[in-house]
């Protein structure tokens, strides 16, 4: 099985971003106004073979750069969109979240929600918590997809700590992506005593036997407003 290239059903087996981007491409018809939150170098646009895509970008540097080969090329800081509103049919924002406070992440949402038609897809992807998570220190935390069906769903009845955005979301598509790690012992905890040492020699044999675990590391979630 090669590790890198692997798909089954809702399951990734790799970090490359183009099995997620086609994922949301799948979403985006020839008429689609879409927006691209975090759009870097404009991998996503440039995957999609679209350069009319609406970009937001953080960095002026990058944006600039932006600006040679797309038209529609904005720059600023979340959660504020300069956009009006029901004006979008995709909003896509990948590896973004992560690096958002609580609060501006909620109000990133909002605007997200204030920006995007009826009847149009909401993409988002992002790291979960994993053994590399914190290895970027611009990682703030991880964001779960329960926190946009809780919010953008109303799923959840009790525990939110804001106020609910919609009830006009509805979840159509969740993946993950799962990567071969070396770190399955670390989620073990000391308290186990006997049990612990027993469970961390089973896993270290079937290891050496050559199987793979695999570590869930993120997800692509797509949410369509209704």
């Amino acid at each position: 099985m090669q590790i890198g290239n692997f798909m089954n059903k809702n399951i990734y087996y790799t970090h490359k971003r183009e099995p997620f981007f086609e994922i949301a491409n799948s979403y985006i018809s020839k008429d689609s106004r879409v927006l691209d939150i975090g759009p870097g170098v404009g991998s996503f646009p440039e995957y999609c073979e679209r350069d009319d895509f609406y970009l937001f970008e953080g960095n002026p540097d990058t944006a600039d750069i932006l600006k040679k080969n797309y038209k529609n090329v904005f720059c600023g800081l979340l959660p504020k969109l300069p956009f009006d509103s029901n004006f979008f049919d995709v909003i896509h924002c990948s590896h973004v979240v992560e690096h958002l406070e609580p609060q501006i992440f909620y109000e990133t949402l909002v605007e997200m929600d204030r920006c995007l038609k009826v009847g149009g897809c909401l993409v988002i992807s992002a790291p979960l918590m994993w053994s590399g998570f914190y290895n970027d220190l611009s990682h703030v935390r991880p964001y779960n997809p329960k926190v946009y069906r809780n919010y953008l769903c109303g799923e959840q009845k009790n525990s939110r700590t804001r106020n609910l955005i919609s009830t006009s979301y509805k979840q159509e598509e969740l993946v993950y992506r799962y990567i071969a790690s070396d770190n399955v012992i670390n989620y073990y905890n000391a308290k186990g005593g006997a049990l612990v040492g027993y469970l961390v020699k089973a896993i270290n044999k079937i290891k050496n036997k050559g199987f793979l675990f695999m570590e869930k590391t993120g997800y692509t979630v797509v949410l369509k407003k209704y």
